[in-house]
């Protein structure tokens, strides 16, 4: 319902109708509308000030000289095919060498753990042989 303010009321809450807002935009189509047919009046046809330059064949004979292109040469896919080897080798060769710095340094990760391990052997056993030669040398001092 409609109060008279502005506002109307409806669902239990008062909406707000910004009636001076639809008034200024029917009233801007309104005037778009009659501004486009008055200029539509005013400049009725471009063949008014033609003045002997009639339609021209321009695009015309564009056409039918690659249509004569077109007819003649048949080597309309050579480019493309060319084209895309190319992109392709060097996209080849790109990502062939970031995917192999990204193997080397994992292969290295890897060797060097490797190594670590190898190195942490070696020195436990050799902790346990210079253990063995000194229980060897007490055993011998002892049945000596």
């Amino acid at each position: 319902l409609y109060d008279g303010s502005g506002c109307v009321e409806g669902k239990g809450k008062k909406q707000h109708i910004p009636i001076m807002r639809v008034t200024s935009i029917l009233l801007s189509l309104a005037v778009i509308t009659t501004s486009t047919t008055a200029q539509q009046d005013q400049y009725p046809d471009y063949q008014d000030y033609a003045d002997g330059y009639e339609q021209d064949d321009l695009y015309q004979n564009y056409a039918m000289k690659q249509q004569e292109k077109g007819a003649a040469g048949g080597g309309g896919w050579v480019k493309p095919v060319l084209g895309f080897g190319v992109s392709y080798l060097v996209g080849a060769k790109f990502h062939s060498g970031r995917v192999s710095k990204k193997m080397k340094m994992k292969h290295l990760k890897d060797q060097k753990a490797l190594y670590t391990q190898y190195y942490n052997d070696v020195y436990r056993l050799e902790e346990q042989k210079a253990e063995q030669q000194a229980v060897i040398e007490q055993l011998q001092a002892a049945l000596a």
